[in-house]
């Protein structure tokens, strides 16, 4: 028998490394997408990927159809694919009409303004007494998506930046009118004349 976790059980799950991912997929017409947040290496040869998803999401009998779905792991900063793929999106809405995305080789349409992205075919399904079912999928392309791309463009030019100010040529300056006092410093000529005719009048 199956007991509910304890709070110290759900608190120590919730250290376990997670990220954001876009997982996608399409069946004649139909395409779809979910952010989810548990993804997982689970074989490089072949090359396989275990995606956790909550049960019961419109998403699932596509996939069971389909047997394929792609993966793309989003940048942190991104913020507009959670209103596209987000909760409040009404169900047959297309959100891809809105966000660019490209089709695999697999059918599942894949976002590519991503960090990485998988595209992958569905070669096990496990449906447990919890609430999350797995797909396991063999990944049949793959690649750097453009916040990756755009991201070391960005460092480089930083990079490229930084060097331009080292190399900049330091002007000479004159060791006489850097005097550590500006009293230590020599006069010009007429400031050299106007302390004589204040010294003058003092006498």
């Amino acid at each position: 028998m199956l007991h509910p976790p304890t709070e110290e059980i759900i608190s120590t799950l919730s250290r376990l490394p997670t990220a954001s991912y876009l997982l996608t997929t399409a069946y004649g017409d139909i395409r779809d997408g979910r952010i989810i947040e548990r993804v997982q290496q689970c074989g490089t040869n072949p090359a396989m990927l275990l995606v956790a998803m909550e049960k019961g999401h419109p998403l699932s009998p596509l996939i069971r159809d389909s047997r394929t779905f792609a993966i793309s792991l989003l940048d942190s900063s991104e913020r507009h694919l959670q209103r596209v793929f987000g909760p409040e999106r009404r169900i047959g809405e297309d959100p891809f009409f809105a966000y660019p995305h490209q089709r695999g080789t697999m059918g599942a349409p894949i976002v590519t303004r991503c960090v990485a992205w998988f595209d992958c075919e569905v070669v096990r399904h496990l449906d447990m007494e919890t609430n999350f079912e797995l797909y396991i999928g063999v990944v049949h392309a793959a690649g750097a998506g453009v916040a990756a791309v755009n991201r070391l463009s960005a460092a480089m030019t930083l990079s490229r930046a930084a060097e331009t100010r080292h190399a900049r040529p330091r002007v000479a300056v004159d060791s006489a009118s850097a005097a550590a006092s500006p009293s230590d410093r020599p006069r010009s000529g007429a400031a050299e004349r106007a302390s004589v005719k204040s010294r003058r009048n003092k006498s």
